[in-house]
């Protein structure tokens, strides 16, 4: 006897499920729309949502880097040796001794 119960009502349950809602119709069977008869609970009630619009992505300008200027800055002094008598780097060594000189004098004497 129980599984008589058990089995009426599963098959109950199975009737009022959403497939045999759409198999009564006309889901499975295409062109036939019979009476329908049911209860809908819950559903797709209202406008539909409306379309997502994705931003296009954004635009990045670039600009290269200035070209960079080498200038060479002139010494604010030179050696000069007297003797013997020329400036560096022409003379390497000057046993007596460098003098600092502004450059564009003439040589000290």
């Amino acid at each position: 006897m129980k599984k008589l119960m058990l089995i009426v009502a599963a098959a109950a349950l199975m009737s009022a499920s959403s497939a045999s809602f759409a198999y009564g119709y006309g889901y499975y069977h295409h062109g036939f729309y019979g009476p329908r008869v049911g209860v809908i609970i819950g559903g797709p009630w209202g406008p539909p949502p409306p379309p997502v619009y994705y931003a296009p992505p954004p635009v990045v300008y670039v600009t290269p880097p200035a070209p960079q200027t080498y200038v060479e800055k002139t010494p604010s002094y030179v050696y000069y040796c007297p003797h013997p008598a020329g400036y560096y780097p022409q003379i390497p060594r000057c046993p007596s001794g460098w003098m600092k000189v502004v450059p564009g004098d003439s040589a000290p004497r």
